[in-house]
């Protein structure tokens, strides 16, 4: 279970599109997943207490607890763009629910024997913006 300002985080049962205007983008600051262009749009639109957006994940403090939306592509690409001096664009964005297999807690199941090599993979880690996500 997973706990943020002493408040529980639940996962998202219904994905939400969210319509982010120029207005948002105005009062938005860089680097501030509570005060960017996208929470500034989720507290007008979707009227939360509390908005946190992040690159991986967003979090909407509503009805006493957090709700844990997965941040979609291409609003990360957006934030990544803005919060490195870029402009941020107006438009429509999905928050995403909570898929069961991305769900916190959950494992794959795997099997005990390999049938491949295991491949190392490198990933490229987007620097100078935001965090990625809250540490809980």
């Amino acid at each position: 279970m997973h706990i943020i300002d002493e408040k529980i985080v639940v996962n998202a049962k219904k994905s939400v599109t969210l319509h982010i205007t120029d207005g948002d983008i105005n009062k938005a600051r860089r680097k501030k997943p509570d005060r960017c262009a996208a929470a500034i749009a989720c507290r007008r639109q979707l009227h939360v207490a509390e908005a946190r957006v992040h690159l991986g994940r967003t979090y909407l403090r509503m009805n006493g607890k957090w709700v844990r939306y997965l941040t979609s592509d291409g609003l990360r690409s957006e934030l990544i763009a803005y919060d490195k001096g870029g402009k941020f664009e107006p438009g429509e964005y999905m928050l995403y629910r909570i898929q069961p297999s991305k769900a916190t807690g959950k494992r794959q199941s795997t099997s005990t024997k390999r049938r491949y090599k295991k491949r190392s993979h490198i990933y490229h880690r987007v620097i100078g913006v935001r965090p990625s996500s809250l540490v809980v």
